[in-house]
């Protein structure tokens, strides 16, 4: 049966009653409203949360493997010093922001030692690796000339020019990103275990590499001479000799007659054809050396502390290799490496 229009249905119901069903309907919205901002918020909060990466290289390292979705902050410009880094309130507020810091420590970068308690911070450089024991005598050098500055307190940092030591840099970046990622999401988890494989790969393939190029060196020359011992890994790696002028002439940089005959004695020695500069233009100490020696200075520089101006952690291997195995003699394969580095550069693509 029809009710006709006339008759007072809803007039039947209580006033309070329809107030209550109002009421629940907006409770319930705000409710839904407030979960839905909530998550909006959170979601905000996750995004806004980056890995920050201190050094160049070690930022270079960190997009290697990290996932493409993870964004990667590096703290440190190119053009810093790291030695010198003071960090600003800029830079303070993104290491306070971060999700996760990478730094290779303050062995590096001294700037660093503040936030090394804080439990985001993962340090990934000479104190976290296993190394050999005769890397540790590492001299304090205290002399500025050129504002070359290497008093690293100790262990030597830069562990980075033996590929090996890359790897475990990178194992241990791996891990502690993986730690962040849910037990149960299994997909991300092994897409970041492929990358640390491919990552791992390719640092092998840098190693067979560099001993190829370096095995054209004749034998009889296989010293490298440069102001201080930063490549004292690479020569352990690859079988050459590392022969620091700031060991020999100590901590005074000038040459006087007494020390000028100790190093013409030990480039004679090592049979010793080019210097290696640091730097460009080369150290005072350096150009001074050469000139009083006859030893001519290699054309190009070797990049000792990280990344060069422009390319990657690869780049800078093969152009020391390079520039080394040109300058003692050998044949260095420079094509062949630009593949490695290309190889690389689809590593890091964020």
């Amino acid at each position: 049966m029809l009710i006709p229009w006339s008759m007072p249905f809803f007039s039947t119901m209580p006033c309070h009653r329809k107030s209550f069903f109002n009421a629940a309907i907006l409770n319930n919205s705000l409710l839904a409203g407030a979960v839905f901002l909530t998550g909006i918020n959170q979601a905000a909060q996750a995004n806004s949360k980056t890995i920050i990466a201190v050094e160049p290289l070690t930022c270079d390292l960190v997009s290697a493997i990290a996932l493409p979705s993870t964004p990667v902050t590096c703290l440190i410009d190119r053009e810093q010093d790291v030695h010198g880094l003071k960090i600003s309130p800029r830079q303070a507020q993104a290491l306070k922001n971060a999700s996760q810091v990478f730094t290779l420590g303050q062995e590096m970068t001294p700037a660093i030692r503040k936030w090394l308690n804080n439990p985001i911070t993962v340090v990934v450089g000479v104190s976290a690796i296993e190394i050999d024991d005769h890397h540790d005598d590492h001299d304090d050098h205290d002399d500025h000339d050129d504002h070359d500055d290497h008093d690293h307190g100790g262990l030597d940092p830069h562990i980075w020019h033996d590929p090996h030591n890359i790897i475990k840099i990178g194992n241990v970046i791996s891990k502690s990103i993986n730690n962040k990622i849910s037990f149960f999401d299994r997909e991300t988890k092994k897409v970041l275990k492929e990358r640390t494989q491919s990552f791992n790969s390719l640092l092998e393939e840098l190693d067979q590499w560099t001993q190829k190029q370096v095995a054209t060196i004749p034998s009889d020359q296989r010293t490298i001479v440069s102001r201080h011992k930063a490549m004292e890994y690479y020569g352990d790696a690859f079988g050459l000799k590392i022969l620091s002028l700031l060991d020999v002439l100590g901590h005074s940089s000038s040459l006087r007659p007494q020390t000028i005959s100790k190093v013409l004695t030990e480039l004679r020695e090592e049979n010793v054809k080019v210097l290696f500069a640091e730097q460009k233009p080369p150290s005072k100490l350096l150009r001074n050396l050469s000139r009083q020696t006859s030893t001519p200075i290699a054309e190009q520089q070797i990049f000792t502390d990280g990344l060069m101006p422009t390319g990657n952690t690869i780049s800078v291997a093969v152009h020391n290799t390079c520039t080394i195995v040109n300058s003692l003699g050998g044949s260095c394969n420079k094509k062949t490496g630009t593949q490695l580095e290309n190889k690389w550069d689809s590593l890091t693509k964020r």
